[in-house]
């Protein structure tokens, strides 16, 4: 495949398939359900907006400096932060009063050091919630998420940063709280996930002297369903 990501286009192209992530939600609004509000709805649909905070390591296949395109040298395991964003549209299915199955299918579109990164994502949640005071619900999450980096295939010149390796499996964990409003449930969330798989320095830009590692990522987001 070719170079996804190249300035300014690359960018746009992102945020365009990021938009299109909330035009498909709309439908999930335009739905008949049962009467009433959302707390009376079995099965809620809606769209998520969250600011991530992504850690990444760098590694050497060889070990010692590693020496970037533009000739700044890294130490081996160095830390980089990566800020961005993420859309997605939200599914969730009541189990009982405690407990709801939720998936969150979206896109997360964040830069590190020379290269930019957009990744389809996909978690899956347990969402636990035993108390309700009037309109406020608090909750607990945890669960899965799979996520695949476009970025991965990206052409790379020798002595190059690798990217990510284009599968990923997280473990994620939250808290947040739902309010409940007559049309609409409204929802702060803080989210971590981990990344479970090593990385995979075989691939096809194995000619590479060093690649990432994906670590440790937040996000603080906002929730909208009905």
């Amino acid at each position: 495949m070719k170079v996804l990501f190249q300035g300014k286009k690359s960018f746009q192209k992102s945020l365009g398939i990021a938009l299109l992530c909330i035009v498909l939600s709309a439908p999930a609004y335009s739905q008949s359900q049962e009467q009433g509000g959302p707390d009376n709805h079995k099965f809620l649909y809606g769209i998520h907006l969250g600011f991530t905070d992504n850690q990444f390591d760098l590694y050497s296949t060889n070990g010692g400096l590693i020496a970037s395109q533009d000739g700044t040298l890294h130490t081996d395991g160095s830390h980089y932060h990566a800020r961005g964003f993420r859309l997605a549209v939200i599914g969730e299915a009541r189990l009982g009063r405690c407990f709801s199955l939720r998936v969150m299918p979206g896109v997360s579109l964040f830069k590190a050091l020379k290269w930019e990164s957009v990744r389809g994502e996909l978690p899956v949640d347990v969402k636990f919630h035993p108390y309700r005071w009037g309109k406020v619900e608090p909750y607990l999450t945890s669960g899965l998420g799979y996520g695949y980096d476009f970025a991965s295939t990206r052409e790379y010149r020798p002595h190059s940063f690798m990217p990510l390796n284009a599968h990923d499996l997280r473990y994620t964990c939250g808290l947040g709280v739902d309010w409940y409003t007559r049309l609409v449930r409204v929802g702060f969330e803080l989210k971590a996930g981990f990344n479970l798989l090593p990385p995979n320095t075989n691939g096809v830009n194995n000619n590479s002297l060093s690649y990432f590692h994906c670590g440790p990522s937040f996000t603080l987001g906002l929730n909208i369903e009905a």
